[in-house]
């Protein structure tokens, strides 16, 4: 009999938790919008994804990470091929009408709130492929610079 590979277990653990937290996140979710404020449509499409989709997006959200590759670093990776034969670049996946980058859709669902302008998507490790949840943090254009700075000079300590 052979033993239970602790990567998958990992994986997994990973994966349930996340369609978990995507649930609590899109339950909290206060769709407060005011109404002589004007949205984008990227805005009201989260808005609509956390209000009437959460099932569905937590659903995705844990078939997205289990299709990813545990790095040796921690990192799950889901990646599609770029338009240089030798490199990824982020997995996008369409979706109620949009295309979007998996990360994005792990990191915004599990904080289940509407983006903006103004904050982005943060790789704290450095690998734009990963979508391991801990892994990605919403934060400003600004902090994303500062992480590649520090990265470049210094690895992330993934755990």
């Amino acid at each position: 009999m052979t033993e239970p590979d602790p990567c998958l277990d990992e994986h997994a653990r990973i994966a349930l938790n996340a369609y978990q937290d995507c649930l609590k996140a899109c339950a909290a979710f206060e769709g407060f919008f005011l109404p002589e404020l004007e949205y984008s449509a990227d805005q009201i499409w989260w808005k609509g994804t956390f209000e009437s989709n959460a099932e569905e997006l937590a659903q995705r959200i844990q078939r997205y990470l289990l299709e990813a590759n545990m790095t040796g670093e921690g990192c799950l990776e889901l990646g599609a091929p770029s338009t240089s034969v030798t490199t990824l670049e982020p997995k996008r996946k369409h979706w109620r009408g949009r295309r979007q980058k998996v990360y994005r859709l792990v990191a915004w669902g599990l904080l289940g709130e509407v983006p903006t302008k103004r904050r982005v998507v943060r790789h704290l490790c450095n690998n734009r492929l990963c979508i391991r949840p801990e892994h990605l943090e919403v934060g400003t254009q600004a902090q994303n610079l500062r992480d590649q700075q520090h990265n470049r000079t210094k690895n992330w300590p993934h755990q």
